[in-house]
């Protein structure tokens, strides 16, 4: 069983002012490097994400919080099925 319920999964983008959340699954996707003007706090609630942040990988399991700086460059990779919540704080 997924650790975000499908009632939170179905969420998808939430939006104001202040910060958005998305609630989103990803399994065997890579994202290329990019940026974001928000400072992103995450959750991973299922599998592992595995972020790129100057310039090193770090695997982030079920339970592991991330934190991606405003306008740092990262990529990242999923090879099984995960699960995320993230915080996206406008600066």
């Amino acid at each position: 069983m997924a650790f975000l319920p499908d009632a939170i999964a179905k969420l998808g983008k939430i939006e104001n002012e202040v910060c958005d959340v998305t609630c989103a699954t990803r399994e065997e996707l890579f994202v290329d490097t990019h940026t974001h003007e928000t400072t992103n706090y995450g959750v991973v609630t299922e599998g592992a994400l595995y972020l790129t942040l100057k310039g090193e990988e770090q695997a982030y399991r079920t339970g592991d919080w991330f934190c991606i700086p405003a306008n740092a460059e990262h990529a990242e990779r999923f090879k099984e099925k995960t699960s995320l919540v993230v915080f996206w704080l406008k600066n």
